[in-house]
């Protein structure tokens, strides 16, 4: 039964990490600026646009100029949010998302863990 408990204790403790881990990730978010720094953006999770900010110098740039100047902040934006989600997962699961392979690993372990739990839970039903 040690077994056992240990089991449940680190599965449970996994999904704890990443019920945080997403908590934080859906709080965050990041601002870019373009290169001028007249336009700037802020995102967050999945990339979606949270605040648009254009100085009145900007819009008479010329639309092609403006175009490149909100495209720019909001990938800078996306960038920054990026390197900060990367942040709040090592911070939580110990690993990166970017370290690849390690990380997908971890996460085939733990729904592996999850479903072991789940049929030895159905088995002591029994």
């Amino acid at each position: 039964m040690n077994n056992l408990d240990g089991l449940a204790h680190y599965a449970l403790d996994q999904v704890d990490r990443l019920r945080r881990a997403q908590e934080r990730l859906e709080q965050a978010s990041a601002e870019g600026r373009s290169p001028d720094g007249l336009v700037v953006a802020r995102t967050g999770a999945g990339g979606m646009l949270r605040d648009l900010r254009i100085d009145e110098s900007a819009l008479r740039s010329g639309a092609d100029r403006l175009s490149h100047a909100v495209t720019a902040a909001i990938t800078a934006a996306q960038a920054a949010y990026n390197e900060q989600a990367e942040d709040i997962m090592g911070g939580e699961m110990g690993m990166r998302p970017s370290e690849g392979s390690e990380f997908d690993r971890g996460i085939a372990r733990i729904d592996a863990l999850t479903e072991q739990l789940e049929d030895l839970t159905r088995r002591m039903d029994r």
